[in-house]
């Protein structure tokens, strides 16, 4: 490379940097995440952050047995997905706001079973939402409130004349309403007092106001954790490789899938090996019946070898001969006699024998290569 293009190209670099430097600045940018922690695992827990903060002490509860100890003058928040909560415990929440606390229940989703607003006359009713602002009117004065809303509908209290009131009339998403020396809260949605959106708009106001409609010495809330479930968690965790492993099966399956169509021609016969060839040949002569040939075939080849091997094995007399090949391979009386038996008097082996008597000749063969190394 010569002096003037390494110039050049520095020079390009530096003009480079320069024009970044000047084109670009590093600023600060916010990013928001998911709920982690106690968060995650508690959607109210900034609510009851903010009651503590407010002088009104907080808890969870979460389990039904805690709902028979109830102080008598608390606000009790029961968020939807309720499904333990049956005719008796309704009653008996009843006679707690009877006896002067004050329960807000968020309604199930559409669908679902209510025992708890349906024992205090409340319903919600689907329809088209109103425009926001919602209005807030408490005990005749009015004061608007930015809030956010996400489900359609309303909550009606027929014939009975609201306390405190979220939203036009006609339009509630929130009715309160006495019963007894109490009072019963019955929201649309409770989102506004939830860890994503209560620092949003006017909802830690209208939840205050809610919780001081009536002197309270404690704030309950009651989360009942649903049931672990596999599939919610791997969902939860790994929807990636769930989504991967299913993309995976469903190609293999494609490819497994029997096709129809023309037929594909045959593939072109692949060259066989000498053993195959000698497997394919030793069967046929034993499916002809020739077995004494395929005997005699492996003494021979093995008393060749010894011959060529040890020249005066074949004019040795039979009784050395035996014991010359017996040494030679550890063979017994029996294979040795085998191996040394006259192939014309010698009938036709079964295959058994045959089987027997090819081991032993191959151990000989064996014997022979080791002897040679």
């Amino acid at each position: 490379m010569s002096g003037r293009l390494r110039f050049a190209l520095g020079a390009l670099a530096v003009l480079l940097l320069v024009w970044y430097a000047s084109g670009f600045e590093r600023v600060p940018v916010t990013e928001r995440v998911g709920m982690s922690g106690e968060a995650r695992l508690r959607p109210f827990l900034a609510a009851e952050r903010f009651a503590a903060r407010m002088g009104l002490p907080a808890r969870e509860l979460r389990a039904l047995p805690e709902l028979d100890r109830l102080p008598a003058r608390g606000v009790l928040v029961l968020p939807r997905h309720r499904r333990s909560m049956d005719e008796q415990r309704a009653a008996q929440l009843a006679r707690w706001v009877n006896g002067g606390g004050h329960l807000i229940v968020e309604a199930e989703i559409p669908g679902v079973a209510d025992p708890v607003l349906a024992r205090f006359d409340l319903r919600p009713v689907k329809e088209a939402p109103p425009k926001p602002p919602l209005r807030v009117e408490v005990t005749g004065s009015e004061r608007k409130l930015a809030l956010t809303q996400h489900r359609v509908g309303r909550i009606a209290a027929p014939g009975r004349a609201p306390r405190f009131r979220v939203g036009a009339p006609g339009a509630e998403r929130v009715v309160t309403v006495a019963h007894g020396k109490g009072l019963v809260s019955g929201a649309l949605e409770l989102d506004f007092a939830r860890n994503a959106f209560i620092g949003q708009h006017d909802h830690a106001e209208l939840l205050w106001r809610m919780l001081s409609l009536q002197s309270a010495g404690e704030l309950l809330v009651f989360h009942h954790p649903q049931r672990l479930s596999l599939w919610d968690f791997l969902v939860e965790n790994v929807a990636g490789a769930l989504l991967a492993g299913a993309a995976l099966l469903v190609l293999w399956l494609w490819r497994i899938a029997p096709r129809y169509g023309t037929l594909l021609p045959d593939p072109p016969p692949v060259r066989r090996r000498l053993l195959d060839h000698l497997r394919a040949s030793g069967r046929y002569l034993w499916a002809l019946g020739l077995g004494a040939t395929l005997a005699a075939a492996a003494r021979d080849a093995a008393l060749r070898r010894v011959t060529r091997a040890y020249p005066d094995f074949a004019a040795a007399p039979p009784a050395e001969r035996a014991a010359r090949l017996a040494a030679l391979a550890g063979l017994s009386n029996a294979e040795t006699a085998a191996l040394l038996a006259d192939d014309a008097a010698h009938a036709a082996p079964s295959g058994a024998e045959l089987i027997r008597l090819v081991h032993s000749a191959q151990r000989v063969h064996v014997a022979l290569e080791r002897g040679s190394e």
